[in-house]
């Protein structure tokens, strides 16, 4: 984790700072030729508790407030740990917040004997694929996974976006107790 963060629990008081992050966040895929994504963020705290019903929700929060500054939700899918959701508010981008939590979502895979950790993302997206892939992640073509990921990979093509744009991405473990 980087100097001044630190990783905890998702608290239910969070949910109102996240609910930022989650929009903040999204608003940078305007820069990037996605503004419906940007122009449509979440409604209110009751449709992130959505996006975390079923899920684990890990919190990067700074050291000294302890204030939410990011997120990552997953959940078991097909021998996967599924991330759902990585979020980090811009102002503390850059800083390896994102990246310690995904850390985090390995290791829950690892010590829960899954495969790996498995995602959807931008392909074209500076600040997605290319970003996984220095994370270990690498492409899986959908027709190559389980049903079940591969469904979720189709549930999770945004609204009006072409498929040809995401990608399905997996990171697997080597001590998975899955083949």
């Amino acid at each position: 984790m980087p100097p001044g963060y630190r990783i905890r629990a998702r608290r239910e008081e969070d949910d109102a700072a996240l609910l930022g992050v989650e929009n903040r966040a999204a608003a940078l895929f305007r820069d990037h030729g996605y503004p419906a994504l940007a122009d449509n963020p979440l409604a209110d705290v009751g449709a992130l508790r959505r996006l975390f019903a079923g899920n684990r929700v890990w919190t990067a929060a700074d050291s000294e407030g302890d204030a939410p500054v990011g997120c990552a939700v997953a959940g078991p899918l097909a021998g996967f740990l599924h991330l759902h959701e990585l979020s980090v508010d811009p102002v503390h981008g850059r800083r390896g917040v994102g990246a310690a939590l995904v850390v985090a979502v390995v290791e829950a895979a690892r010590n829960a004997g899954l495969e790996g950790v498995s995602l959807s993302t931008f392909r074209f997206v500076p600040f997605n694929r290319p970003f996984y892939e220095r994370l270990g992640f690498c492409e899986l073509a959908p027709g190559d996974a389980p049903p079940a990921l591969r469904d979720a990979f189709l549930r999770e093509v945004p609204q009006g976006i072409d498929m040809k744009d995401r990608l399905l991405m997996v990171r697997r473990i080597p001590d998975g107790n899955a083949s």
